[in-house]
């Protein structure tokens, strides 16, 4: 077994070790009765509504996506591009690790990109303005959420944290400094080196540059909605810190690869911090289950439509070895 496939295989025990150890902790926690009350009275045309919120999201991304290839001189047809975030979106939720949907949307734009790597530019482009929009909403909303923020421990210092490492990450997209590593690193380096001269190039065209940030926080605006919608399907109604504060935070964290597809780590953070403003535990818990649901079955056709890609383009290496293992 190569040394690649055994680091594989230990960081997918790792994820799961870890999402079956928080939710064993929080169900141990949990109220069944309660919370089975609250599956029962979910109101099903609200749970439908966060349903269509998700799948507006996802097809309002795609625009965002174009224009970031658009920004790197590269170009694909708007349904391509949609067929494969469905993809994208289904595979996030269901292989470990938090970007393999990202992995397999890049591999299907290789051919229209021109490489791999620059395939890999607009799809971590693409991942990387949403993210940016996420801490701007979450440092706004807290400073001008009042005492109310004030509850949430050590928000603003994680905040503040995850500025700082954003506008790092642009300097060192934009500074020559990391030109190096074309030099020193061989192949691995000319691949940093492409997708960073990606980067750059969205960076800085000022038209694309502008297009994508309105669009990411139009796009993370309805990431929210679809948050109240399901908060409403339970017939909760979330603190207005849950909204702009929580629930940015959160999603920036669901980036991390230590969850098998977020699980385990969502849950968590949605009861530790949805606590602190005034909300039970079964309730955060249901809502952060019904979450994770609403984009399993959302995404659900994306399975359908990678079925039809696969007969006619091949499949990523890393995807068909799990699928032959399935299989």
């Amino acid at each position: 077994m190569s040394r690649k496939k055994l680091h594989s295989r230990w960081q997918l025990l790792l994820q799961i070790v870890f999402t079956a150890g928080v939710l064993f902790w929080l169900l141990h926690q949990t109220n069944w009765q309660a919370l089975s009350q609250r599956f029962a009275e979910i109101r099903p045309w609200w749970f439908v509504a966060a349903m269509a919120s998700y799948a507006l999201n996802l097809s309002v991304s795609v625009i965002r996506w174009r224009i970031i290839l658009q920004a790197m001189e590269r170009t694909a047809p708007m349904l391509w591009l949609l067929r494969l975030n469905w993809v994208g979106a289904y595979f996030n939720q269901v292989l470990p690790g938090a970007v393999s949907g990202d992995v397999i949307r890049a591999w299907y734009t290789r051919h229209q990109a021109g490489s791999m790597p620059l395939a890999l530019a607009a799809v971590f482009g693409d991942r990387f303005m949403g993210m940016g929009a996420l801490i701007v909403i979450a440092a706004l909303a807290y400073v001008a959420g009042g005492s109310r923020v004030g509850l949430l421990p050590q928000m603003g210092w994680t905040i503040g944290i995850l500025l700082l490492a954003y506008v790092l990450i642009v300097i060192l997209i934009l500074s020559p400094f990391l030109n190096f590593l074309e030099k020193i690193s061989g192949k691995l380096g000319s691949k940093l080196h492409d997708i960073r001269l990606g980067m750059g190039a969205l960076l800085r065209h000022r038209l694309a540059l502008g297009a994508t940030i309105f669009l990411s926080f139009v796009i993370q605006c309805i990431s929210i909605l679809t948050f109240w919608i399901m908060a409403h399907a339970l017939g909760e109604a979330p603190d207005a810190v849950a909204l702009w504060v929580v629930w940015p935070v959160i999603s920036l964290f669901l980036a991390l690869p230590i969850s098998f597809a977020g699980w385990g780590l969502r849950e968590g953070l949605m009861v530790f911090y949805l606590g602190y403003l005034h909300m039970s535990h079964d309730q955060a818990l249901a809502l952060s289950l019904l979450l994770g649901f609403n984009m399993i079955l959302t995404s659900l056709p994306g399975a359908l439509l990678w079925i039809g890609l696969n007969r006619h383009h091949e499949a990523p290496p890393d995807l068909q070895s799990r699928t032959e293992e399935n299989a």
